[in-house]
């Protein structure tokens, strides 16, 4: 009987440690995202983590691939690995916000690269290539209303709210356990009460 014993108290070890290290890496990760979004604010400009950009679609000119409000996932890559196909996303000199359209050809001259763009949506082409100086990255994944939360969280509401996750979590976290600690005690209490005095 004494080895189950033994188990039990170490399964609830590690569980506490999992739930600790949840906890922490939610708190993190909300810091860390907090920080994205005020250093893009302030900067004007999309920070990159590991190769990768983070963009609001803006307009349903590439639905039905992805519409308005979906967050698309943009990896910086080098325009001679762009295809035929692939959705790219690039910002013209002109331009405030970067677009996103699909490749539908590519012309090489002087061992320079441009892109004839369409949006899924539209009928016609892009009006002007998109020279390879200009491309910012390649699609790579798209979630569908994110863009929404996203740009609830750049508002003042919505940074209260994100700041109030991880400590809602924290304290939650904290009276769950001082519950438990509190009917351990109970019971060892009542366990140690004989009857009858």
């Amino acid at each position: 009987m004494a080895p189950e014993r033994e188990k039990k108290p170490a399964a609830k070890t590690v569980l506490n440690a999992l739930s600790t290290v949840v906890s922490l890496f939610l708190l993190f990760f909300v810091i860390y995202m907090l920080f994205l979004i005020f250093t893009g604010m302030r900067n004007n400009e999309q920070p990159t983590v590991f190769n990768h950009q983070i963009y609001i679609v803006q307009s349903d000119s590439m639905s039905p691939t992805f519409k308005t409000g979906s967050v698309i996932i943009v990896k910086v890559i080098n325009p001679q690995s762009v295809k035929v196909g692939d959705i790219i996303t690039f910002k013209k000199k002109n331009d405030s916000v970067p677009t996103t359209h699909r490749v539908v050809e590519i012309i090489e001259e002087n061992n320079t690269r441009q892109f004839i763009t369409k949006g899924d949506a539209n009928n016609m082409n892009d009006p002007t290539p998109v020279a390879e100086n200009f491309l910012i990255g390649k699609v790579v994944l798209s979630i569908p209303k994110l863009g929404y939360v996203m740009a609830f969280i750049r508002t003042k509401n919505g940074i209260f709210t994100v700041m109030l996750i991880p400590v809602f979590i924290v304290l939650i976290t904290q009276i769950a356990g001082l519950l438990k600690v509190r009917k351990k005690y109970k019971s060892e209490v009542d366990g140690n009460i004989k009857p009858g005095t």
